[in-house]
């Protein structure tokens, strides 16, 4: 057959052909989008690069996942407390800058040890979101991980530049290429040993590699440095983190979990999820700090949602990026989406400003992120409030709504009965302390010293993934 790009009928159905070589050297497989044309220039594009080929599978030690050798039961989770347990992260969460820490596997749980892995491997979500690689660091090593992962153990090519090439766009089209499910999208090891990569001279195969490791680490360090101002935020509080211990219920912890409402604090919502004591345990214990508290309404002169608007999405090397509620609590935004820059400039209201904090209002309520100088001029989705006051220093904003004290009085009035929402209205009334200015610019200080940090990763990473674009489409 001869090769050709896609090209559009009459019909205005897409279609192509390949050569039959294409389906001989892969797994035989007929369904036509494991040959579409992102994936179809992949193949090519590699094929014509000068550089020495060689299969993914033969550049590292090992591409394993738990359960293709053994039972799934044989994994089965032993769920525990922080005192007994190994916090556990799923597929979704190995993309979280800072995973939200809820559950914890059983230290006692059989094969627990097969779901820890050292830093320097290489994890890939085998169901639902394929074709992302994470990294794992000193933080991500801490946790056991899903079985429904991949991992790839660092062999003789530096680990570095195998994660920059899974995580170019070839790398994703070649990983995604493979996989399967009508309704949920599944990878298996075979598919990520069999890719193809390019192996350049040393010193590129190093630097793409150092720049890599050196972006995880950059992570870590921000993500230490939010955990200290975390720390710095209650001991200038001085009270301790808000646990479970501490909401309000009648009886002992062991007992059923019962409390009651006075008529007058209905405020016409009957459901009893909205009346739990925890906001009012949660004020009880803030009211013991050494400051008093204020409405975040009255410390902020901008509490503003935009509103609902039509998107006029335009090609990737185009246009404004927009920022979803999705992207806040990744490592590295992807799959970003552009904007026409005529919507941009004639929406300014939705255009980010450094500075600003989000607060995401729909769906996962409550995540908050500061807007850096690397989002500044980024289109931003109505699903997040803006919240800015030049009195009040936005990073121990965010530190402390960032803590359950912020976050359960965010959550208090969700209403919604598929998607939760909240509103100005509801943002309004949290309360805040009157820490000093002095005390919120030390906080403050570690946190805009954190997302610079993070920011810093992403350009390292981008910079990385563009190397080795660079090296197979132009052939360097």
């Amino acid at each position: 057959m001869t090769e050709a790009l896609p090209i559009m009928n009459q019909a205005n159905l897409f279609h192509f052909s390949i050569n039959s070589r294409w389906i001989y050297g892969g797994e035989y497989r007929f369904g036509a989008t494991s040959y579409a044309e992102g994936i179809f220039l992949a193949l090519s594009e590699i094929e014509k690069c000068h550089h020495p080929k060689e299969k993914i599978g033969l550049c590292v030690s090992q591409i394993f996942h738990p359960t293709e050798s053994q039972a799934r039961s044989n994994f089965k989770r032993v769920w525990s407390n922080e005192k007994n347990g190994v916090p556990y992260l799923s597929g979704r969460e190995l993309f979280f800058f800072r995973p939200n820490i809820k559950r914890f596997l059983s230290k006692s749980m059989p094969k627990l040890n097969e779901l820890i892995v050292p830093k320097g491997t290489i994890l890939l979500s085998r169901s639902g979101t394929t074709g992302y690689p994470v990294l794992v660091g000193e933080n991500l090593a801490k946790f056991a991980v899903t079985d429904d992962a991949i991992r790839i153990f660092p062999g003789n090519i530096p680990i570095g530049y195998i994660y920059a090439f899974l995580a170019s766009s070839y790398g994703y089209q070649l990983t995604t290429k493979s996989d399967y499910g009508s309704t949920v999208s599944h990878l298996e090891a075979k598919h990520v040993s069999n890719i193809k990569i390019p192996i350049p001279t040393q010193d590129i195969q190093l630097s793409v590699g150092e720049m890599v490791n050196n972006a995880y680490d950059l992570r870590d360090e921000a993500n230490s440095l939010l955990n200290q101002a975390n720390d710095l935020l209650h001991e200038k509080l001085g009270i301790m983190p808000f646990s479970e211990k501490d909401i309000e219920y009648f009886g002992k912890l062991d007992q059923p979990k019962t409390f009651i409402v006075s008529s007058t604090e209905l405020y016409n919502r009957f459901d009893a999820s909205n009346h739990v004591p925890i906001v009012r345990s949660v004020i009880n214990k803030l009211s013991r700090g050494r400051f008093k508290l204020t409405s975040l309404g009255d410390m902020c002169s901008k509490v503003y949602i935009p509103p609902r608007f039509k998107r006029n999405y335009v090609e990737q090397d185009n246009g404004t990026p927009y920022l979803l509620p999705s992207h806040l609590p990744l490592n590295r935004p992807y799959g970003i989406k552009r904007l026409s820059n005529r919507q941009a400039r004639e929406n300014p209201e939705y255009i980010l400003k450094e500075g600003e904090l989000l607060l995401t209002t729909d769906g996962t309520v409550g995540r908050v992120y500061p807007v850096t100088k690397k989002l500044q001029g980024w289109f931003g989705s109505n699903n997040m409030a803006r919240i800015y006051d030049e009195r009040t220093d936005m990073g121990f904003l965010y530190t402390f709504l960032s803590t359950p004290y912020g976050l359960h009085q965010i959550c208090k009035d969700i209403y919604g009965g598929v998607v939760d929402h909240i509103n100005e209205s509801h943002i309004c009334p949290i309360l805040i302390p009157e820490m000093p200015s002095d005390h919120q610019k030390e906080i403050g200080d570690l946190v805009r010293s954190a997302f610079s940090k993070k920011d810093r990763a992403s350009e390292l990473e981008d910079l990385a993934i563009d190397t080795v674009e660079r090296l197979i489409k132009e052939d360097i």
